[in-house]
């Protein structure tokens, strides 16, 4: 097992390197995939246990390989890369072969539509994100999967409605929101209605501001942000 988690290792930092020097090899990124995912399944055959939650395995292994940061880094660079296909597969994967107890894979399943879609399955993405929002009302990435889903399918009607849904008129955009108000913006942009494009625009900007103000030290105190990591980026998003 030793020599796998070294081979694991090497091709990790293949990867980095391929960033630093510009010239980053996708398939050492998908070559790390398969042999994390073979170190779990081989470790289970003798460890039932071993790794059950994406967040502890880094902890069972002694922060020694950094997984949670390495997988992020590679779903990100699937997604820069428009490889939804590999995409789609190794969410379907992360979701398959973790139980999310622990911690709550909103941002995978968010991918996993976002790759369905962009693939031109746009039913079967609509019908997953309906799914999800349904089990999950309050929660924001389900609500904008779906948005953006409808959106595919020119259901504007639709998409409005989860958007009025989530955001009245006195509803301010923070950082618990900001994902549906950058998905309701998108969809004023592909439905015409450029009054509520703009109200979307504005509210998105001060957002930005607030948070540039918080992460200067300004205005801390009137500010709450909470752990920041994995957030989806308005760049990330589909339709931009």
């Amino acid at each position: 097992m030793n020599r796998q988690w070294k081979k694991y290792d090497q091709l990790m930092e293949n990867c980095y390197l391929g960033i630093a020097g510009g010239d980053s090899v996708i398939n050492e990124w998908n070559d790390c995939f398969d042999v994390l995912i073979q170190i779990i399944e081989n470790e289970r055959e003798s460890n039932p246990d071993f790794g059950r939650e994406l967040d502890l395995l880094d902890d069972e292994t002694d922060y020694r390989h950094d997984v949670q940061g390495w997988l992020e880094d590679y779903l990100d660079e699937l997604d820069m890369r428009e490889m939804y296909p590999r995409l789609e597969a190794v969410c379907r994967k992360l979701l398959k072969i973790f139980d999310w107890k622990e911690e709550y894979p909103s941002e995978i399943r968010f991918m996993l539509a976002s790759a369905m879609g962009s693939q031109g399955k746009v039913e079967e993405a609509r019908k997953y994100c309906e799914d999800w929002e349904a089990q999950e009302k309050d929660n924001p990435l389900a609500a904008a999967a779906l948005i953006y889903s409808r959106i595919r399918i020119k259901d504007y009607e639709g998409a409005e409605e989860i958007v009025r849904q989530h955001i009245s008129e006195d509803t301010v955009c923070s950082e618990e929101n900001d994902v549906i108000f950058t998905a309701a913006h998108q969809l004023y942009k592909a439905n015409g209605n450029k009054k509520m494009e703009k109200k979307m625009d504005t509210a998105l900007k001060e957002y930005d501001k607030a948070l540039e103000r918080y992460l200067m030290g300004l205005d801390g105190e009137d500010l709450e942000f909470g752990d920041m990591d994995w957030e989806i980026d308005e760049d990330d998003l589909p339709f931009n």
